[in-house]
Parts: structure tokens; C-alpha cells; sequence
């Protein structure tokens, strides 16, 4: 079984934008072709999910983060409480290109032949650690 998404489900808004900048490419689909990269206005660089509890034979909960790029368009208000989107200062390119972190949690649902699907996501809240 593979872990459910919780990005679209948890900020549809943020996957709304990288379906209208072309898609979200990963480094792999990037650099796929020998010699010149693809072109790119959405970029995955990282993603992680694992199940962290199981509430019942059927219900769990999953644990997600995700690092993104995203180029020409300010993603700040497409990701509400789910992350964070940083520009960056010092770009040689034309556009501005905005580094972006999701982080999430949902309750899932296991579902006859292997499928799955998501009933509800929160934020994850960083923990504060006394120094």
C-alpha cells in the first residue's frame, strides 16, 4: 500500500498554481533527457510520508513533508497554516524564485483493494525545544 498524498488535499489552492505553471517537475523528470535540463516554473526537490499511528485496522494517521520551487508567482497565500514560502534574495534569473516547505498530518482510510483515501489533514506544529 502507498501512503495517501495529503498536499492537494490539504492545500488544493498550492496544487491549483503548479498545475497552472506547467506542473510540477521533479529533479529526476528535469534532468531525464541527456545534455540540456527542462525548462521548469514548479519544482519538487523533496518529498516524505510515512504512517506514524494506527487508530484501527482500517484508520491511520500519515505524516508528510514536501520542499518545492517555485518560480514568477508568490506562493505565501495558496499554502495557509500547511507551510512556508521564502524568496529568494539573490537570484541570476529573471523571475523570482520562491523556496517552499509543507508539512502535514491526516487521518486516513484503508479501502478494499489496496486503496486509500484521505478524511482530514491539520498542520503540523513545529515543537518548541527548551535550550
Amino acid at each position: 500500500m502507498k501512503t495517501p498524498e495529503l498536499l492537494c488535499h490539504a492545500v488544493p489552492e498550492f496544487c491549483q498554481l503548479t498545475k497552472e505553471l506547467g506542473g510540477a517537475l521533479t529533479s529526476d523528470e528535469i534532468y531525464a533527457e541527456y545534455g540540456t535540463p527542462k525548462p521548469w516554473k514548479a519544482r519538487q526537490n523533496s518529498s516524505y510520508s510515512k504512517i506514524v499511528k494506527w487508530i484501527s485496522s482500517t484508520r491511520f494517521v500519515v505524516s508528510e513533508e514536501s520542499q518545492w520551487q517555485v518560480r514568477e508567482r508568490d506562493p505565501s497565500a495558496t499554502l495557509g497554516q500547511y507551510g512556508e514560502a521564502e524568496k529568494e534574495d539573490e537570484s541570476d534569473e529573471s523571475a523570482a524564485l520562491y523556496h517552499v516547505w509543507f508539512d502535514a498530518e491526516g487521518e486516513c482510510e484503508l479501502l478494499p483493494a489496496d486503496k486509500t483515501r484521505v478524511l482530514s489533514t491539520q498542520p503540523v506544529k513545529e515543537q518548541k525545544t527548551n535550550e
